[in-house]
């Protein structure tokens, strides 16, 4: 326990040093006019020093022939996703990580092409901003959070401006989708939390972005630098050294994957179910992803 608290208290001091050169206290209220919000990277590199930290030995990403042919896919033009599994607010700067130090050069320089799909919590608080600010987003009102507040007469005005939100989100989308950039979505819409198992379940409402795109590329994330707590406050949590192994799946035509679906679910008519079913599918494939990473990591640990 004492490691862990050591680790974790260099992980804030370095939050303390970043602090300096941040915009973590803008743009946290999201409006119809700042949901595209482009990286500034100004401590990516202090960033780096303490992710590199808490990736031990045999940190890595599997399937990078996979990544290649999502970006060669994206270059020519056609739309492409990340579907991956979601479990820590670490996890999008311990996938820079391990581009950044995958000793490939295209897969490293990739990385700045890809567009993730954010909720607005990861603005509101601007701790949690000083690590987002880092990476380019689109942001949005998550379905889970839309769906609480949508029989609320009190909130009426915020579900109104949360669903034009969305709805401007998805026109940025389809304005950037086919220049060159690669989108990374959470289908679950949160991170995974153990005592909460329906917080791994996918989103029906998945289907609605898998349905724009071309091609599609499921991710599984092994290990874990900063496990979430029941009282979801960053600044309690506790960061941990682990392996940190990101797979990724074989690029699928998105239409194939759709009709494929369909086909094995014949007696499925009703459209939420079949949304429900191919959502269903892809955390099956994350699923299978993650276990043969868990294979991997298994000499490691």
């Amino acid at each position: 326990m004492s490691e862990i608290r050591e680790k974790t208290k260099e992980f804030f001091d370095y939050a303390k040093r970043m602090m300096q050169n941040s915009k973590m206290n803008e743009d946290t209220v999201i409006t119809l006019e700042n949901i595209y919000q482009q990286a500034y990277t100004k401590n990516r590199p202090m960033l780096l020093e303490i992710m590199r930290l808490g990736h031990l030995p045999g940190s890595t990403i599997l399937g990078m022939e996979n990544i290649r042919k999502l970006g060669q896919l994206a270059q020519s033009g056609k739309s492409c996703l990340i579907l991956s599994e979601h479990l820590s607010n670490m996890d999008v700067p311990s996938m820079f990580t391990r581009f950044e130090d995958c000793g490939d050069a295209e897969i490293a320089q990739l990385f700045d092409k890809l567009i993730f799909v954010a909720g607005v919590k990861l603005n509101q608080t601007p701790l949690v901003k000083l690590y987002t600010e880092m990476f380019t987003r689109i942001v949005i009102y998550p379905i889970r959070g839309l769906n609480k507040i949508a029989q609320d007469n009190s909130k009426k005005e915020e579900y109104e401006l949360a669903k034009k939100i969305n709805m401007r989100a998805t026109r940025k989308i389809m304005e950037l989708k086919h220049k060159g950039n690669i989108f990374v979505l959470y289908p679950a819409g949160t991170r995974y939390r153990a005592w909460d198992p329906s917080s791994g379940k996918g989103m029906k409402e998945t289907m609605s972005y898998l349905n724009i795109f071309d091609y599609i590329c499921c991710c599984s994330i092994n290990g874990n630098n900063m496990p979430p707590k029941e009282h979801e406050d960053m600044t309690r949590e506790s960061f941990l050294q682990d392996v940190m192994v990101f797979n990724f799946g074989e690029v699928i035509d998105t239409k194939s994957f759709i009709a494929e679906v369909a086909a094995a679910n014949p007696h499925i008519q009703e459209k939420d179910e079949i949304r429900q079913c191919q959502v269903d599918e892809v955390m099956n494939r994350i699923k299978q992803l993650h276990t043969a990473a868990d294979e991997y990591r298994k000499s490691y640990l």
